[in-house]
């Protein structure tokens, strides 16, 4: 009811802004979600033909004949050729380059004994890139009456033929040995013939065989003959500069000798020829 002489009263109108920006709000909030909803089926109609068109290719490159291997190039070849690399890998020629793995390639590559490791890239439409890393020889070795030649890893490479080029000492003593003790027989002559190589090259270049048939010596005996060397396995240098310095006294005041002992500290023991006194040097 309405009193005489009293004004009307004004509406509150933050009540009615109230409501106003409610529903502004949630017009607003409306237009986003429809905007981004929009942009989100968009995006996926992309994807989606994104994913199509790249299965067809993928297809397309698995099935075409325009993808087989059709050559094979050989690089880093030096004591091996690139024909008998390509040999091994034969097996490759006409399979689908996209679908080769490059590791495996990589590793059917290493069956050439030559080859220490090679990496693969794949050239499209149809190539084979191969890049080996060959082995380096650093021995033979005397395993079953033949003679094979290893590696200067320890690595026995194949059957030394009447070609091989190479003038390497021989690696005795392995025929009691098996499986990994050979292996490590063979890593420990080539080891010791290394570090001998370091310390007294010309000498170790006069070498002809090494005994390694017992753990506790290294027995070597040298092109031009004279007596057996025993040297220590642990320090294969022990003496042997001072027993080289020594060699003209020692056959002057001893004559020949069958045998020199270098393994023991700061002494130099001699076995003589047949009818001399066995002789110590300090």
């Amino acid at each position: 009811m309405i009193e005489e002489g009293h004004p009307l009263a004004e509406p509150d109108r933050r009540y009615w802004r109230r409501r106003v920006n409610r529903h502004v709000r949630k017009a607003r909030r409306a237009r986003t979600l429809l905007r981004w909803t929009g942009i989100i089926a968009a995006n996926v109609a992309i994807g989606v033909v994104l994913v199509v068109s790249f299965a067809s290719v993928a297809r397309h490159f698995a099935t075409s004949d325009e993808m087989a291997v059709r050559e094979i190039a050989v690089e880093g070849t030096v004591r091996t050729t690139p024909e008998a690399v390509r040999a091994v890998l034969r097996d490759y020629f006409g399979r689908n380059v996209v679908e080769l793995s490059l590791d495996e390639v990589g590793a059917v590559a290493k069956r050439d004994p030559w080859v220490k490791a090679a990496s693969v890239k794949r050239i499209l439409p149809g190539t084979l890139r191969v890049t080996v890393t060959e082995r380096t020889p650093g021995a033979l070795a005397l395993i079953g009456g033949s003679v094979y030649v290893v590696d200067d890893g320890g690595f026995v490479m194949g059957p030394a033929g009447p070609d091989f080029p190479y003038d390497f000492p021989l690696l005795v003593g392995l025929d009691a040995q098996k499986g990994k003790d050979r292996e490590a027989a063979l890593a420990r002559g080539i080891d010791l013939l290394m570090r001998l190589h370091e310390t007294f090259p010309a000498w170790t270049r006069g070498i002809s065989e090494v005994d390694l048939s017992r753990r506790d010596r290294v027995v070597v005996t040298r092109l031009e003959g004279g007596p057996q060397i025993l040297l220590d396995p642990e320090r294969i240098d022990r003496n042997l500069g001072a027993y080289l310095a020594l060699q003209p006294t020692i056959a002057r005041k001893v004559g020949d000798t069958r045998r020199v002992d270098l393994r023991w500290s700061q002494r130099i023991s001699l076995l003589p020829a047949a009818g001399q006194s066995a002789t110590e040097s300090e």
